[in-house]
């Protein structure tokens, strides 16, 4: 056979090769489907008419755009997300997680409301919303009372979040909050009280600049999960930082925080398992603040008292040892066992940890190396 005859036959074969894939099952598509990015699902729908919407049908979304600075269409961009996820919500019965995220690129807080209303109607178990700016307001919608299907709530706003009353979330058993300001206290005591199966709460670089404090009080609570960088503070009032605990059947707390912020632990004595991270990041005008961190840590750790497996880090137990001599009246029974008088550090440090372990039923301590 002549080689142009050879390209012939190749050619013929080419053209009349059948689309297998598309013949599958609208099943097996799906979890094709289901194995992509949304991004790459979506590009699916350029290739024919029946994969034009086969990606909506999908159960799990997760978009994003990200600030360009290369790209001078970036709130077009995030626009055009709004209305396709709009769109999406209005054709597609079947969405169980929907992750929003617009990173860096300012966005109208008016936008957020239909968005959540929409959401509302549909069965969606897992919702991240990961937007905003920091010189918006955003007020949640009463229509998360409607959300009786969700159990997981993300909310990443870089916006001052306003609460209102009498909102609800029935059945959220996962909150994160993340980069959160909040309006005011009463905000903060709305978003807690409106959850009441909540059973697992991460609160993550939430800003004390409208608040003083935070009043976790919540009986179903079993996981609390706390990371506070010094940028989350109220420079203005750095010693008024207020974070009160009281969950009595909480299994696991993990705080990681300045020590300037002033932990008090309430009824802890479900406690299993603790980590403790108090990193102290002083600038030269707030070290006057050692000694009152000192005593906060410590307030924090001796409210562990029922914890059976505690994690402290170095820079935890460095904070602590600032404390000398009658300041350690925060401490009575540490105070009446040891010569105040002429405790060395390394003194200090052992006694330390002798009258935490008396104190508490732990079956196991994990303390880090300190080396003096």
């Amino acid at each position: 056979m002549s080689s142009p005859d050879a390209h012939k036959i190749q050619r013929h074969n080419v053209g009349d090769m059948k689309d297998i894939i598309s013949d599958l099952p609208d099943a097996i598509l799906h979890y094709i489907l289901s194995l992509l990015s949304t991004k790459e699902a979506v590009r699916t729908s350029i290739l024919s008419s029946k994969w034009r919407y086969l990606w909506t049908q999908l159960s799990v979304f997760d978009f994003e755009v990200y600030k360009d600075d290369s790209n001078q269409k970036d709130q077009k961009s995030a626009n055009c997300l709004f209305d396709l996820v709009a769109r999406l919500l209005h054709n597609s019965n079947c969405v169980e997680r929907l992750c929003f995220k617009i990173r860096g690129i300012p966005v109208d807080a008016y936008k957020i409301s239909p968005l959540i209303a929409s959401a509302a109607k549909h069965k969606v178990k897992y919702l991240q919303l990961s937007l905003g700016d920091v010189s918006r307001k955003c007020v949640l919608p009463h229509s998360f009372s409607d959300f009786k299907s969700l159990t997981k709530l993300c909310l990443e706003l870089k916006f001052t979040l306003y609460i209102p009353s009498r909102i609800c979330f029935p059945s959220v058993k996962t909150l994160l909050v993340i980069d959160v300001t909040f309006a005011n206290e009463k905000s903060v005591q709305r978003l807690f009280s409106g959850c009441p199966v909540l059973q697992e709460l991460a609160l993550c670089n939430c800003h004390f600049k409208n608040i003083k404090e935070i009043n976790i009080s919540i009986s179903t609570l079993r996981i609390l999960i706390i990371h506070f960088d010094f940028v989350c503070l109220n420079y203005d009032q750095l010693d008024k930082c207020i974070v009160k605990i009281d969950a009595v059947n909480l299994l696991f707390l993990s705080c990681k925080s300045n020590p300037i912020i002033e932990f008090i632990p309430l009824n802890l004595t479900s406690i299993v398992d603790a980590c403790v991270d108090l990193t102290c990041n002083y600038a030269q005008h707030v070290a006057h603040f050692a000694h009152r961190a000192a005593h906060r840590a410590i307030k924090l750790l001796s409210g562990l008292n029922s914890v059976k497996s505690l994690k402290i880090s170095k820079e935890t137990l460095e904070v602590c040892m600032v404390v000398r001599s009658s300041s350690f009246f925060f401490f009575p029974i540490l105070s009446r066992i040891m010569p105040i008088e002429s405790a060395t550090s390394s003194y200090v440090f052992l006694k330390f940890i002798a009258y935490f372990i008396s104190i508490t039923t732990m079956n196991v301590v994990l303390f880090p190396l300190l080396v003096y």
